[in-house]
């Protein structure tokens, strides 16, 4: 990644455009590369194109030959509240207070979820005023765009807004004049009207751009029912901006409703063009523009200089950002002159790092592009720690290891019976080790011997609390995976397990060589007793009352706590029997 190289990134709502741009040495900034290419889908519809800018970026990356570089991107003016404030004269501490309190007043969003950003303009005003631009963005936006470029493998310095990278491309191609301005950046969703005086600028959003055509004639060829992609292409064929009055239509009828339809938009640009005037000059105090110039993708609609001259009636012109740009020996002069207006945004953005110094120097980096460049920066200290550490360690390493040789000379000299007694200690310590171990086993042993006693009398309190009445247990059996390991009948004794647990099929479970398999209990086959009474038809029901209040322990499954024998009571019957399998939920160890 070359320091002095840098990539403008003008990511619109139709197209991503893209310069590279070098910083020489005599402190002029040359082309390297530059390229366009529109976003896929219909960017008519609102969407989260994270994943579509992601894929279009490293397209453009590997179609230019251009490897991991830092990268200025900007958001578009109509994602960004920017508001032109006047305060009075104070010194820097106190303007920043001030700025922040209008901050908090103007801004249409709590101040924690988004991204914000001010400059002075100019000096003070005859009135001992300051003017300054203040922008704001929703944080969610400039991180989820800021993290499509990452994923390109570029790396983000700054965040500019579309505007006022436009107005710093402006100032370093053109000579600022007496009187105003005007610049259009007529793109897809939005155009840009900037006011540009010596010490004065103001911006307004239209929102009204090329997709607005597009959509026009989605509705005029509804009768075709042309789709918004064959509309643009219809635009980009065929389309120009109809002049009307006396000159006269296309004989293609097509072609001329197509620009009917195109000059009708253009006047509606031209009406908010009008008004943004109107509003700049009484309540910004500016003056009439006196001179307009066009850039962004939708000026290149043929004949849109002619109809803003004849609206405007003053001299309208292509913006060239490329104007004080060297060009790098591969770039095609020709086509570059052909495309040039467009590139108006990318070039302004390039220029925040390739010319050193700007003229409005926003920054809307979100937060954790911050936290990692500093991240970075610090990198270099823990480098520099850690080989540092490494070389003490290599230092102590070696006096320790001199320090062992000598160590060791005096050991060998050392006297038979004292290298004897040193023995004597380690079998010592040793067999001490082993009967720490051997009392750590039996005293587990003794704990999970103590919590099986708890557990016991805790299922026998709980199977006690939920026997229905006139019902009592006959036998309580223990098992394994379905095997009887003993059993607690009325005297509720447990009959010893068995010194090793036998699964169905007679053979005991392959275990790994030099393993044990500790036996558990793993389910109760209870065995219960009710009261018949022939006269009550609710009296088979126990069976099931109990089964239910079961599923509702907490000790037991309940999927796999079921009634495994049914009540049959005979006639004459004085009391009948159930079989119950108890699930447990945790197996007790024996």
């Amino acid at each position: 990644m070359k320091a002095n190289r840098v990539l403008g990134l003008d990511i619109g709502a139709a197209s991503v455009k893209l310069v590279e741009l070098e910083r020489e040495k005599s402190g002029g900034v040359r082309l390297l590369k530059y390229g366009v290419t529109d976003l896929p889908g219909d960017s008519g519809q609102e969407a989260d194109r994270s994943g579509v800018i992601t894929a279009t970026l490293r397209q453009m990356l590997r179609e230019h030959g251009v490897r991991k570089s830092r990268a200025v991107i900007s958001v578009a003016g109509q994602s960004v509240f920017t508001r032109f404030v006047k305060l009075p004269a104070a010194t820097p501490e106190n303007i920043e207070r001030m700025v922040g309190f209008e901050a908090q007043q103007n801004v249409p969003f709590p101040m924690s979820e988004v991204v914000w950003g001010y400059q002075l303009i100019g000096g003070a005003s005859e009135k001992g005023e300051y003017e300054v631009v203040l922008v704001a963005i929703k944080s969610d936006i400039i991180e989820s765009l800021a993290k499509a470029v990452d994923g390109a493998g570029l790396h983000v310095e700054l965040v500019d807004v579309s505007s006022l990278a436009l107005y710093n491309a402006v100032r370093y191609n053109y000579e600022v004049e007496e009187g105003c301005t005007l610049v259009a950046d007529i793109g897809a969703k939005t155009t840009n009207l900037i006011f540009i005086e010596k010490e004065k600028i103001f911006t307004r959003a239209v929102p009204i751009g090329g997709n607005t055509i597009t959509q026009e004639i989605v509705r005029e060829f509804e009768d075709k029912k042309i789709t918004f992609a064959q509309a643009e292409e219809l635009k980009r064929k065929k389309g120009f901006v109809g002049l009307g009055g006396a000159y006269e239509e296309p004989e293609d009828q097509l072609t001329a409703r197509l620009c009917k339809v195109i000059r009708n938009v253009m006047t509606r640009i031209h009406a908010d063009v009008t008004r943004s005037v109107i509003f700049y000059r009484t309540q910004q105090g500016g003056q009439q523009p006196t001179k307009l110039l066009l850039t962004g993708g939708s000026v290149a609609l043929p004949y849109t200089d002619h109809f803003f001259n004849e609206k405007l009636q003053i001299p309208v012109e292509f913006f060239n950002p490329f104007r004080n740009v060297a060009l790098a020996p591969n770039i095609d002069r020709d086509k570059l002159a052909a495309e040039a207006c467009g590139y108006g945004g990318a070039v302004g953005l390039g220029l925040r790092l390739a010319a050193g110094e700007c003229p409005i120097e926003v920054n809307l980096l979100p937060p954790y592009v911050i936290e990692r460049r500093e991240f970075n920066k610090k990198k270099i200290y823990f480098t520099g720690c850690a080989v540092g550490l490494a070389l003490v360690g290599a230092s102590w390493g070696y006096y320790f290891n001199q320090r062992a040789e000598v160590e060791q000379k005096l050991l060998d000299n050392e006297t038979e019976p004292g290298i004897r007694a040193l023995r004597q200690l380690e079998s010592q310590i040793t067999r001490q080790q082993r009967n720490v171990e051997r009392y750590g086993q039996i005293k587990d042993q003794i704990k999970k011997l103590a919590e099986a006693r708890v557990r016991w009398h805790q299922i026998l309190d709980d199977l006690t609390l939920r026997l229905p009445a006139d019902t009592w247990i006959i036998q309580l059996q223990p098992a394994a995976k379905g095997v009887p390991i003993g059993g607690i009948t009325g005297g509720m004794e447990m009959a010893p397990p068995p010194a090793e647990i036998m699964p169905p099929g007679g053979q005991p479970d392959a275990q790994k060589p030099g393993t044990r398999k500790e036996p558990q209990i793993t389910e109760l086959i209870i065995v219960a007793g009710s009261i018949n009474k022939p006269n009550e038809p609710e009296r088979l029901q126990k069976p099931t009352e109990f089964l239910a209040k079961l599923r509702e322990s907490s000790h037991f499954d309940e999927k796999t706590t079921n009634i495994t024998k049914g009540p049959t009571p005979k006639e004459g019957d004085m009391d009948f029997t159930f079989s119950i399998t108890a699930q447990l939920k945790v197996p007790i160890a024996l």
